[in-house]
Order: structure tokens, then C-alpha cells, then sequence
């Protein structure tokens, strides 16, 4: 049997002309927000890769904790990856002079939150006992510390913290002044090596504010120490 031809003025099915622009047009659309998520996401997997050996290799302690808070909003994904890299670089070269001075365990480097950093030092890297003087090494290590944040930073909190044993001497009548004495002392030579003198303070919290129990030599010893809380510059992410 012969097949029956098919009308002239009916044609293939298929979708109508404009349908393939548009479809084209979404594609180009879809790739280009692909293409700006993957640049926008390279600094900050950087970041974390950076930060995950400095842990490893430096005793760098990443946290998700924020000690400022809301204080600094977030603007935009690779502007925050940028600041972050560039902290992290400073605080590399922080933990490279703690290990060249054989400080690595009493000087610590912390990340407490986006654009937050704490340096911890103890009292013995610093200071003889009762005294709120530096020692030579302690004049190298924080013109080191100033000389990797200069021109980075917001702001630098200095605290100083002691243990529980009391103390009164002509110069110190208790660990109040002594706390606050130390935390001055690095506050002077941070200003001497460059750091702008309004974005330093000063504060001495005695005994009251320990991190372990002052029950042995060991833990006072932690007890003893000075705190360099510092808040990393937002004009980086302009």
C-alpha cells in the first residue's frame, strides 16, 4: 500500500527560532556566574590551605570564635580572602622568628576571628620575675611583631596577666601594678618600633583572668604572660 504524502503546509515539529538564542543566552549566563564563583572562591580555598599548614607546621589555631563580633561586617567573599592571606602571611613570619628565637612553646600564635589575631607570650620571654623590664630578647621579638603588623592593623590591645602569688615590693605593691607595668613596657617599645600610638592600648588584669588552675609551678608559669589582641585592618578589603 502506498503511504499517504504528507500536506505541504505541515512541517517537522520542533521548538520555534527564538527559543535557540535564548537558550544560548542562558547557557553564556550560567557559565559566567560559574566562572565569577571560581575566581571569587580561589583566595579564599588559598586561605584555608595556608591556614591548615600554618596549624600544622607553626601552632597557629584556627577558630571560628570572634572577639569583636559584628564590630568589622563581612564585604564580599574574595575581600575577606584577601585580608585573610595577608594576616596569615604576617602571622607566618611571627611564628617563623618564635621558632628561630626557640620560643615555640612559650609564644603562640592564635586566628580568634575573621580579621582577629591574639600573640601570646610568657611572662619568662619577656620579663626576670618581679620585673617589668624587657629582656634583649624580648626587644628583638616585639620590633619583629611591629615590623610584620606596621601598617596592617586597627587597632593592638596589650594585656598583661600574673599568677596567684602575691607580690609588694617598693616599685609594685600587688599584682595590679605589676600586670599593668609589664603591659605598658610593651606598649612603649611597640610605639618605639613604628606601631601609631593610637591604635595601642594598655591593661593589667593581675591574677583574675587565668587559663589554667594556679595549683602547681607549671600552670602559674602559664598564668604569667602578656596578650597582643590584634585587629587586623578592614581597608584591605576595599
Amino acid at each position: 500500500m502506498a503511504k499517504k504524502p504528507m500536506p505541504e503546509d505541515e512541517g517537522m515539529p520542533g521548538a520555534p527560532f527564538w527559543m535557540t538564542t535564548y537558550g544560548d543566552m542562558v547557557t553564556l549566563l550560567l557559565t559566567f556566574f560559574i566562572l565569577m564563583f571560581a575566581m571569587s572562591s580561589v583566595n579564599e580555598q588559598k586561605f584555608m590551605q595556608a591556614a591548615t599548614s600554618l596549624a600544622q607546621a607553626l601552632g597557629v589555631l584556627p577558630k571560628n570564635v570572634s572577639i569583636v563580633g559584628e564590630a568589622s561586617p563581612a564585604i564580599g567573599t574574595a575581600g575577606i580572602a584577601r585580608e585573610q592571606i595577608d594576616m596569615v602571611e604576617s602571622m607566618e613570619q611571627i611564628a617563623e622568628m618564635f621558632q628561630e628565637e626557640a620560643l615555640q612553646d612559650v609564644a603562640t600564635v592564635e586566628v580568634t576571628g575573621p580579621g582577629e589575631v591574639l600573640i601570646r607570650m610568657g611572662d619568662e620571654v619577656l620579663f626576670d620575675p618581679g620585673e617589668s623590664g624587657l629582656k634583649p630578647v624580648a626587644l628583638r621579638v616585639l620590633a619583629g611583631i611591629a615590623k610584620s603588623v606596621q601598617g596592617k592593623t586597627e587597632s593592638i590591645y596589650v594585656e598583661g596577666h600574673t599568677d596567684n602569688v602575691p607580690i609588694s615590693t617598693a616599685e609594685f605593691r600587688s599584682n595590679w601594678e605589676l600586670s599593668s607595668a609589664r603591659a605598658l613596657s610593651v606598649v612603649r617599645l611597640l610605639e618605639e618600633a613604628g606601631v601609631p600610638p593610637e591604635q595601642l592600648a594598655a591593661v593589667g588584669h593581675s591574677q583574675y583572668i587565668p587559663i589554667a588552675p594556679n595549683d602547681t609551678p607549671e600552670n602559674r608559669a602559664k598564668n604569667r604572660r602578656v596578650e597582643l589582641w590584634i585587629i587586623w585592618s578592614s581597608q584591605n578589603n576595599e
